[in-house]
């Protein structure tokens, strides 16, 4: 599993356009273009995550009880 979705390159990129009323330049197209192609296995993968974790409390919690 990687700790990250973005590189600091592209938070960096992404926060400069979002500051700067959205000049698009190639790096941000390219940035665009790969978050519509993978926004949705992200969030598929984020409720996944969720998931485990609600029922890997749950089992934590009834082992404590």
């Amino acid at each position: 599993m990687f700790p990250r979705i973005l590189t600091d390159l592209e938070r960096k990129r992404i926060r400069t356009f979002l500051k700067a009323d959205g000049h698009k330049d190639v790096a941000m197209r390219k940035i665009a273009s790969r978050a519509k192609a993978y926004l949705p296995t992200i969030r598929s993968d984020l409720d996944l995550l969720d998931q485990l974790l609600k029922t890997y409390q749950k089992e934590a919690t009834a082992r404590k009880a």
